[in-house]
């Protein structure tokens, strides 16, 4: 029993924050067929941590100024604007995104294990999960935690000890985690028939800008939430969009 005396305090934390989309199915149904025709268009797509020997597609990176996936990338920046709320980042500083993508993984493929550089979150949302699609795999970042592990009572051992933490990936779900988090996502081993067996999910990475910048980084293929609504006048961003209709 721990005495009366004994304080206990948190550092150091890794957060990692979920929800599921309302309209996940809507937005699903609308963007599937585009993403195959995307991969039909560009059957080469990239080679990241993907196993394209596999089958697996890795889109470009610019998904994100695609103006048909406009909602779900609209979606995705209203939970990351609440994520810098929630972590009280300064308010002269908003989320930025400068890279977005899609996953198709058929069966046996997998992404190996990775993190995101040049940026401060990352996040997967799920667009199609048939059965044993694979688990998204996140370990402890502490190398030196791993030293020696105590054993713990399975029946009181509580999340914080984790070293090691599994997601079950479900269509409509939006993951975000640090981009310095190493993950990896297991093999697809759905026994689903022809397409209906390929996960497919949407990966991206943020970071932060001044509210006041006026250009963008010319590197980088950078939107904030402003430049989705309608009339607003981003000269700029629609110079990059990428009108696919």
């Amino acid at each position: 029993m721990a005495s009366k005396r004994m304080n206990k305090e948190y550092y150091y934390p890794t957060q990692v924050y979920f929800t599921d989309l309302h309209d996940g199915e809507e937005l699903n149904g609308l963007v599937l067929p585009d993403i195959y025709s995307w991969r039909r268009d560009d059957p080469e797509g990239l080679l990241r941590t993907n196993t394209p020997q596999l089958g697996a597609w890795h889109s470009p990176t610019d998904m994100h100024i695609r103006l048909r996936y406009r909602p779900l990338v609209a979606e995705i920046f209203e939970f990351m604007h609440g994520v810098y709320d929630d972590l009280g980042y300064d308010p002269a500083y908003e989320p930025v995104c400068d890279s977005m993508w899609v996953n198709i993984n058929p069966k046996y493929s997998h992404n190996r294990f990775h993190s995101h550089p040049h940026a401060l979150w990352s996040g997967v949302y799920y667009i199609q999960t048939p059965e044993h699609c694979g688990l998204l795999y996140f370990n402890d970042p502490r190398p030196q935690a791993q030293v020696l592990t105590p054993y713990y009572d399975p029946t009181r051992r509580r999340m914080e000890t984790w070293n090691e933490v599994l997601y079950q990936p479900k269509a409509g779900r939006l993951i975000v985690f640090p981009a310095w988090l190493g993950h990896a996502v297991q093999p697809n081993l759905s026994e689903e028939a022809g397409s209906a067996g390929d996960r497919i999910s949407v990966s991206f990475n943020f970071y932060q800008r001044r509210r006041d910048a006026t250009v963008p980084n010319p590197n980088r293929k950078e939107i904030v939430r402003r430049d989705l609504d309608d009339g607003a006048g981003s000269e700029t961003f629609m110079d990059r969009a990428i009108d696919d209709q």
